[in-house]
């Protein structure tokens, strides 16, 4: 019996395991996104300062380039945001199952350790 349990305390514990790993690369996706929309975001303002420093105006800003960068700046950063929206919703779901996960992995560690101490009891008895 001991053994048996052994074998599902195993089997829970990669479940778990698995179950954690998808969570951290939802977590390590979400601040991917994050920093591409921090880059954006600095982009501009190194922009606005090469602007500054060359007195308001250059060739970019004549030509139009400023105003369909912006553009598609604030289309990008407004799809990677719902991209991140996307994924912390699968991370809250995610985080369920995770804890599903331990409250298994949890339960059957507890069954060991009751089979361990029952066989230790039997034991010391004889």
């Amino acid at each position: 019996m001991e053994k048996r349990l052994k074998k599902l305390r195993a089997l829970t514990r990669m479940a778990l395991d698995v179950e954690m790993m998808k969570l951290q690369k939802i977590a390590s996706a979400m601040e991917a996104k994050s920093e591409q929309i921090e880059k954006l975001q600095t982009s501009q303002i190194d922009r606005a300062a090469s602007l500054s420093e060359k007195g308001g105006t250059d060739f970019a800003l004549f030509g139009g380039a400023d105003k369909r960068w912006a553009i598609w700046k604030q289309r990008k950063v407004s799809a990677l945001n719902t991209q991140k929206a996307a994924l912390i919703a699968a991370r809250s779901e995610q985080k369920l199952r995770t804890q599903k996960a331990f409250g298994k992995d949890e339960a059957v560690r507890r069954l060991v350790d009751t089979a361990r101490e029952a066989a230790r009891v039997t034991q010391s008895r004889m």
